[in-house]
């Protein structure tokens, strides 16, 4: 079938062609039966065919020259775009255009190619003649900002389109083509000019303002905000201004303000589930279940790409609203996809939460995989209703024998370390994460807990330091290493070296363990009151914590 398709590409290029063939005056012989015309022409298509595409332009481009053929020369220049060989490009764009000096895809590839050989002054005359054409005039200045990206010398490239430019001074794109070349050439007296001018000719025009909040939000987020938000009070009907605002006001964290620019995109005409989808995960962040709920279900009446991660959301909000059976019904649409197993995992968190830990675990034992991190993922949620029932020998023989399948995880072996360190098993806790760390040899929160398990116990102190260091070192925001060191400079007596790292940690994340070790350090430099307040805070959040139960217990 793809020969027979090939061969048919052949026979009507070889009509095509030799139907509008001149004549070959050296001949008697007419060019429709000329056998080396059409051997030439047949080699050169299948030159193509095999991607010998070098061999195959040059073969169009001789016999578009011998034949005066504007569809072989326009051959000849389109697979060149496959070659980096710019002078045959050249050559064969400049035939195509003089064999068809009216077709504008003619001078927009020799431009192109011009362009692309840093022949401006050479382009310019076609260029100029493409915009002679009114209907496509405008589309054609936007068009050269992407045209002109790749040339080096942007003042050279600023002369050129502002000198495009100058016939036509009262449209919008035009200046908006010098303010994108001369934002480029880093000339901000023009492109500040050029903006301006344009918010004279066309105020309401988004693509400028996108452009300038774009600028200013490189230079402080909040100018570009109150730009975006200044635009919006004159002209509300510009979505496309709305959407960036509304994501700059999402990367700012101002979920609140974010979401209500969302819900205004949705309330417009032809709103996407997309844009729909972003209202309920803010509405999530800002835990209003209820408005995202009603957006998670509009989103899915617009063919949304992933209906299944919506079916999630939606069984996690039942949940939150203690709707276990409505949570079951969303999780048992989801497909066999991407999504099934993370399904599962969330209904068997309902179902040990609504009937038994012993239901949860009798559930996930029917559930299959091929995948190596989906089975982890079940062995993780296994363990984790074990612990969190204080089953830890169960949770620690079921690590114990499902160590075999996991022999190369280091996942695996740090949760099995955890639980060896919660059973005082030290020794096999420092042989699987010394294990983890051979496999990955960047994995911070290895090296954190060995290094913590040392300090902690309050032996090796010298190597714990070593370890923690080595895991700031490859994650230095993280929360939990920044609480290890600070705790380590507390068993070395360093009090104010603890208090900062802690309190850095504390800053990142309220963890009541944490907020534990806070505690501990502000009781132990006499601060009470304050280790007070931060222990009775922590304990109103995570009343059963029970490391934050005996620091309160033992320091009163």
């Amino acid at each position: 079938m793809r020969l027979f398709r090939k061969l048919t590409l052949i026979t009507f290029l070889l009509f095509s062609i030799l139907a509008n063939a001149k004549p070959d005056p050296s001949s008697n012989a007419d060019n429709y039966t000329n056998p080396d015309l059409v051997f030439r022409l047949l080699l050169a298509e299948i030159a193509s065919q095999r991607g010998e595409l070098n061999l195959a332009s040059e073969l169009f481009l001789d016999l578009a020259k011998q034949t005066d053929s504007a569809l072989l020369a326009e051959r000849a220049t389109r697979l060149t775009g496959f070659t980096r060989n710019g002078t045959i490009a050249l050559e064969a764009s400049k035939v195509w255009n003089e064999l068809n000096k009216d077709s504008i895809d003619a001078q927009q590839a020799l431009s192109e190619i011009l362009i692309a050989n840093n022949k401006l002054n050479e382009a310019k005359p076609i260029l100029q003649k493409l915009l002679l054409k009114e209907k496509t005039r405008a589309s054609g200045f936007l068009y050269l900002n992407s045209m002109l990206s790749h040339v080096s010398d942007k003042k050279a490239v600023l002369i050129l389109v502002t000198d495009l430019a100058q016939p036509y001074p009262k449209l919008a794109e035009a200046h908006f083509a010098i303010a994108h070349a001369a934002w480029v050439g880093k000339d901000q007296k023009v492109y500040e000019k050029e903006l301006a001018t344009i918010n004279q000719i066309k105020p309401d025009w988004e693509m400028p303002a996108l452009f300038k909040g774009q600028i200013l939000a490189k230079e402080s987020p909040e100018k570009a905000l109150n730009f975006y938000s200044d635009f919006l009070s004159k002209y509300p009907k510009s979505n496309d201004v709305r959407l960036e605002f509304a994501k700059l006001l999402t990367n700012g964290r101002k979920f609140n303000e974010a979401k209500n620019e969302f819900i205004k995109l949705v309330s417009a005409s032809n709103s996407s589930a997309e844009i729909t989808l972003a209202v309920a995960l803010l509405s999530v962040e800002l835990e209003d279940y209820d408005l995202a709920e009603k957006y998670f279900l509009q989103s899915l009446k617009k063919n949304p790409k992933d209906k299944d991660q919506i079916f999630i959301y939606l069984a996690k909000i039942s949940d939150k609203k203690n709707q276990g059976d409505a949570a079951i019904t969303w999780l048992n649409k989801v497909g066999d996809g991407n999504h099934f197993i993370e399904s599962k995992l969330i209904a068997a968190e309902i179902i040990a939460k609504k009937e038994s830990i012993d239901k949860a675990l009798v559930f996930l034992s029917t559930l299959k995989s091929d995948s190596q991190d989906e089975k982890l993922s079940i062995v993780q949620l296994k363990t984790s209703l074990l612990t969190r029932s204080n089953r830890h020998q169960e949770a620690f023989q079921l690590l114990q024998n499902e160590a075999p399948n996991f022999a190369q995880s280091p996942e695996f072996k740090f949760d099995y370390a955890l639980l060896a360190d919660k059973l005082s098993k030290y020794d096999l806790m420092e042989k699987l994460l010394r294990e983890a760390i051979k496999i990955r040899p960047d994995y911070a929160v290895a090296y954190n807990a060995l290094g913590y398990s040392f300090a902690d116990r309050n032996i090796n102190l010298e190597d714990a330091k070593k370890y923690i260091e080595l895991a700031l070192s490859i994650s230095p925001n993280n929360h939990y290493i920044l609480d290890s060191m600070g705790w380590l400079y507390f068993r070395l007596g360093k009090l104010e070296s603890a208090l900062s790292f802690i309190q850095k940690a504390y800053d990142v994340q309220p963890d009541p363990e944490i907020a534990a070790h806070l505690g501990e350090i502000l009781w132990a430099q006499g601060k009470k009151k304050e280790a007070n307040d931060v222990l009775e805070l922590s304990l109103q959040s995570f009343p059963d914590n029970e490391v934050l139960k005996e620091a309160f217990k033992r320091l009163h």
